[in-house]
């Protein structure tokens, strides 16, 4: 609530009637004419769908150098944009936008609504814009839209620092990706989709557990590569990805019900330990082993392991080690351990 002294106007200083003062990112509302005042350096204005960005300081850094912003400033470039970008690129840089053109269209920019789906040409699976497929469906719209709205709001805000900085998920987002059904759907189709409803976690967009296919995996983990950061991403999952599926199909009932609710829920994260110092991920070379306690209730593991995606906070470890040619898969945390029965496989040689 404004008090009677307050100044409300595009891009001013607002003050409260608390007398506080806060700076309101109003869009304010830019004429033609006003766009085509910012056309030379240090002053460059620029509009797509509608939107009017400053681009003034970000010419210096345009991977095609400033020359070319500095000829396309002061006008409305959508045309141009969507020629040489994605859409997603104006999601990265949507702090730069001051304005909105006097005459554009309403319904909210280029940006759009979380999960939207774009009409601009060849930016999405041909299937979504209309065309006929044989592989997708309305399921897997919308499972795109939901996983997309999920990646966008929750996601890309953070994506940019934590990458640069190198932090690992906390709990509580590793929590939001189980609960949300991000863990679960980058599985791809098996038993963990049944679980999740067990655990009252819907699938993205309310796809049925029995019409999940390999194309809702595999659009699932295209809208989190649209995030752009590797190294981000794979903090994400990477590792979970890789080595829940031994668990599930693999361990025994027990270590099943133990584990699958918390890995599926976020609370607790799987990595695969396969690769060594000597053979990387040559999986007939590698020289950890692994030998029955004289008890024959536990594994003795020994040997090397290296380059374990999202190690580095995770909670259980499905480590593969060498006993007489037989490759062994075990999860171990805390000391406790268990063989997954029915992952034996002779090793050539």
């Amino acid at each position: 609530k404004f008090g009677s002294n307050s100044a409300f106007r595009a891009g001013t200083l607002i003050t409260l009637s608390s007398g506080a003062a806060a700076i309101c990112a109003v869009m304010q509302i830019v004429s033609q004419e006003e766009l085509a005042r910012h056309q030379s350096p240090g002053d460059l204005w620029m509009a797509v769908d509608g939107d009017v960005y400053d681009v003034s300081k970000f010419a210096r850094l345009h991977p095609g150098g400033s020359q070319i912003i500095e000829q396309y400033a002061g006008r409305d470039v959508t045309t141009v944009f969507y020629e040489l970008h994605r859409k997603d690129v104006l999601v990265k840089y949507a702090k730069l936008r001051v304005g909105r053109l006097e005459r554009a269209r309403d319904g909210g920019g280029a940006l759009g609504e979380p999960g939207a789906i774009s009409a601009v040409p060849f930016a999405e699976i041909p299937a979504f814009q209309g065309q006929h497929s044989p592989y997708y469906g309305e399921s897997h719209r919308r499972l795109l839209q939901a996983v997309r709205a999920f990646v966008q709001t929750e996601l890309e805000p953070i994506a940019e620092s934590a990458d640069l900085a190198g932090e690992y998920p906390d709990l509580e987002l590793r929590q939001k990706l189980g609960r949300s059904g991000m863990m679960g759907v980058r599985l791809g189709p098996g038993p963990w989709l049944k679980a999740l409803g067990c655990l009252g976690v819907k699938i993205p967009g309310g796809v049925a557990p029995e019409e999940f296919d390999y194309f809702h995996e595999m659009l699932a983990h295209q809208e989190f590569g649209r995030l752009g950061r590797p190294g981000f991403i794979d903090s994400l999952g990477a590792g979970f990805g890789i080595s829940a599926p031994a668990i599930f199909h693999f361990a025994s009932d027990s270590v099943k019900q133990a584990l699958g609710p918390q890995l599926l829920l976020g609370d607790k994260w799987s990595v695969l330990s396969i690769s060594e110092p000597f053979a990387g991920s040559d999986v007939a070379a590698l020289q950890a082993t692994a030998e029955k306690t004289p008890d024959g209730k536990f594994y003795m593991v020994s040997g090397l392991k290296k380059w374990i995606t999202d190690g580095a906070y995770a909670d259980y470890f499905v480590t593969a080690a060498d006993q007489d040619d037989v490759l062994h898969l075990l999860w171990h945390s805390d000391g406790h351990h268990e063989q997954c029965e029915g992952a034996r496989r002779e090793l050539d040689g």
